[in-house]
C-alpha cells in the first residue's frame, strides 16, 4: 500500500468516525484511483503526450469523479 494511502487510513481510523470495513474499502478504492493514474501517464507517453501534463490531469480528474462518488456511497453506508 502506498505511504500516502497509509497515512489517510492511520488518520481515519484515528478520527473514528467510519468503521474498519468502510476505512478498508475507502483505501481499496484509493490505491485502485492511484493504479489507474499510473496506468493513464503510461497511456499519455504513448500517446506522444507529456505523462504528467494536462491531458493526464483532466483524465486523472474525470477518473477521481468515479472513485469519489464510490467513496461517497460507503461514507453514507450504516455501520
Amino acid at each position: 500500500m502506498r505511504t500516502d494511502i497509509m497515512k489517510m487510513k492511520h488518520e481515519m481510523l484515528k478520527a473514528g468516525i467510519l468503521s474498519w470495513k468502510q476505512i478498508s474499502e475507502i483505501c481499496k478504492l484509493e490505491e485502485q484511483f492511484a493504479d489507474e493514474c499510473d496506468e493513464i501517464a503510461l497511456q499519455c507517453e504513448a500517446e506522444g503526450y507529456p505523462s504528467h501534463g494536462f491531458n493526464y490531469e483532466l483524465r486523472c480528474a474525470e477518473a477521481r469523479k468515479y472513485y469519489g462518488a464510490q467513496i461517497g456511497l460507503i461514507e453514507c453506508e450504516r455501520y
